[in-house]
């Protein structure tokens, strides 16, 4: 009977160490993610988009009047000023057709004297009874037809003149010649509708610059004038320009229309506003525009916000264990979101992995680990 007792007392606690075990083996494991305790800070949104420096003040300038090109005043690289003659077309013509015009003027103003002195004369006879009025009014019609031909030949006259100053070309601004099309011998063709004609040289006032770039058009919808902008240039990888949307285009630019790979974008301007004197046409750049600017706001690490069910939220954790909050988010920028509702200054929530975030629910057990430990032991496991 004794040993009967026996036998039953040891087999107790055998029995509840036994319970123990099951029960540990049945609970899950802890699910190792990565966590970060919400903080107040600046959030920036931001659009970027691949850039390219050009002068904010540029003109091509081309020939009014057809002609040969005799003359080139500048070489590409040239400064020049606002006014100044740098190209000249032969100008044989328009001189002969000055002179033309010219001694028509002459010859008309010479039948005008004598029409007039002939109209001056038939009104005193007419006024007398000594003419008829169909003779008088024929000499007053021939005074007004002298009088309109004057005023042909002075019109032809300062057409021809015009024409003549055409075959200077003069630049409007003050700037560099950035580019010369065209050598001395040359015929300067003038643009219609269907010709542009030619372009004799590109002059370029560099001392304001702009970075053109294209922003999609789901993007240039958050883009206002005056938005601060930051401009990296390719060619000065350690210096950041500061910038200030100046322009933004009304019109779209369509890519590869009618296929699915359409895509829409909009040009916009962004002033260099400082020390622009190193920066080159056509240098390479990235423009990011500033949107949106929020500083003291509360924020999480921008994956930490998951979407499940058409709702937006994160995942606590508390006691240990994770729980599904609802949030309202606020601005983003390349790293961080803001949470304008859901969670308080302090809260430790759930910020990876992706695989972490994608499978949790609320109720498992979460054990904190860096980023440094899961992704020495990811390297582990695929190593062995």
């Amino acid at each position: 009977m004794r040993r009967r007792k026996l036998i039953i007392a040891i087999g107790v606690p055998s029995l509840i160490a036994a319970v123990v075990v099951v029960n540990l083996a049945r609970s899950p494991a802890a699910v190792k993610a990565e966590v970060f305790t919400v903080e107040k800070g600046e959030i920036q949104s931001t659009i970027s988009a691949p850039a390219r420096i050009r002068p904010y003040l540029e003109v091509k300038l081309s020939s009014d009047i057809m002609g040969k090109i005799i003359n080139l005043e500048v070489e590409e690289g040239d400064a020049v000023k606002a006014g100044q003659i740098v190209a000249l077309i032969d100008s044989k013509d328009q001189e002969a057709r000055v002179r033309k015009a010219s001694s028509a003027v002459n010859s008309a103003t010479a039948s005008l004297i004598f029409k007039e002195s002939a109209y001056s004369r038939s009104q005193e006879l007419f006024n007398k009874g000594l003419i008829s009025n169909e003779e008088f009014q024929a000499i007053k019609t021939e005074y007004e037809i002298a009088h309109t031909q004057v005023e042909q030949a002075q019109a032809s006259l300062e057409e021809a003149r015009q024409d003549l100053l055409k075959t200077k070309i003069v630049t409007p601004i003050s700037g560099t010649v950035t580019q010369l099309n065209v050598e001395e011998g040359e015929i300067a063709v003038v643009g219609t509708m269907n010709n542009p004609g030619t372009v004799l040289m590109t002059i370029s006032d560099f001392r304001r610059v702009v970075a053109v770039c294209e922003v999609d058009e789901s993007d240039v919808v958050d883009i206002e004038l005056h938005q601060v902008a930051e401009v990296s240039i390719d060619a000065f990888p350690d210096t950041t320009f500061k910038g200030e949307v100046i322009e933004i285009s009304s019109a779209g630019i369509t890519y590869r229309p009618g296929t699915p790979d359409e895509v829409t974008n909009f040009e916009v301007k962004i002033e260099v506003i400082e020390s622009v004197e190193r920066l080159k046409p056509n240098m390479s750049a990235t423009c990011k525009i500033i949107t949106q600017q929020k500083s003291d706001v509360l924020k999480v690490p921008i994956q930490s916000v998951v979407e499940k069910e058409k709702k937006e939220g994160i995942f606590a954790v508390r006691n240990g264990m994770a729980e599904w909050i609802d949030v309202t988010s606020g601005i983003s920028d390349e790293k961080w979101m803001e949470i304008e509702e859901g969670v308080s200054e302090g809260d430790t929530v759930v910020s990876g992995s992706y695989k972490v975030l994608s499978t949790l629910k609320t109720g498992d057990r979460v054990e904190a680990s860096s980023l440094f430990e899961e992704e020495g032991e990811e390297e582990e496991s695929e190593s062995d």
